[in-house]
């Protein structure tokens, strides 16, 4: 099984002891890349893009 951004980040934090912004935003990336090739893969959400559906389902908390 794939290693999920979750886990990455966990094992990067314990074999170094620290976590630095450039990891997490490596695991947001990483978290993102996982979400839209699990949309892709539904075919139901292929009538909308994947932008216009990670912005509206997962942005909308950052505004605001």
């Amino acid at each position: 099984m794939k290693q999920t951004a979750i886990e990455w980040l966990i094992e990067q934090y314990i074999e170094k002891l620290t976590l630095t912004p450039a990891m997490v935003e490596q695991a947001k990336a990483m978290e993102k890349e996982q979400i839209r090739k699990a949309y892709l893969a539904d075919a139901y959400n292929s009538q909308y893009g994947f932008e216009q559906y990670y912005n509206e389902t997962y942005e909308q908390d950052k505004q605001g």
